[in-house]
């Protein structure tokens, strides 16, 4: 006597693809999810840059290292700091000063500071008023 239906082994196969299947597509899901957050962090990043950029411009001057410089700033956009550092020179006996300095513009966001984007230049100093009329 032969019965119509599936033997429990067969259900048991069944369930398990199912589960391989399932378990595959969340773990994908939950990637995208992860991936969609950094993106929408790194947008946010890129418009604090905008938004500093507006209200602390980079113009030219003759002493960078004080007229560049940004305190952090948190009031542009919730959890998102804009700062910007100029970074010191040190110079040998030897060495000319170029008037060159490295100017560090940088969005930190997140709980820890482990998160930042951070834009680097090189900014020329002004070594007087004739040099600002060039």
């Amino acid at each position: 006597m032969r019965r119509a239906g599936f033997t429990l082994i067969e259900v048991l196969i069944a369930t398990m693809i199912l589960a391989l299947g399932l378990m595959t597509l969340m773990t994908g899901l939950s990637n995208c999810a992860a991936m969609m957050t950094l993106s929408k962090q790194f947008q946010d990043a890129q418009y604090v840059f905008s938004l500093g950029a507006l209200k602390y411009p980079m113009k030219e001057s003759t002493d960078v290292e004080k007229e560049l410089v940004v305190d952090p700033d948190s009031d542009l956009v919730d959890g998102y700091v804009f700062a910007r550092t100029v970074d010191e020179k040190e110079l040998d006996a030897k060495q000319v000063d170029d008037g060159l300095f490295l100017v560090r513009t940088r969005v930190t966001w997140g709980s820890g500071k482990n998160q930042f984007e951070e834009l680097v230049r090189i900014v020329r100093q002004l070594k007087g008023e004739a040099d600002k009329k060039k």
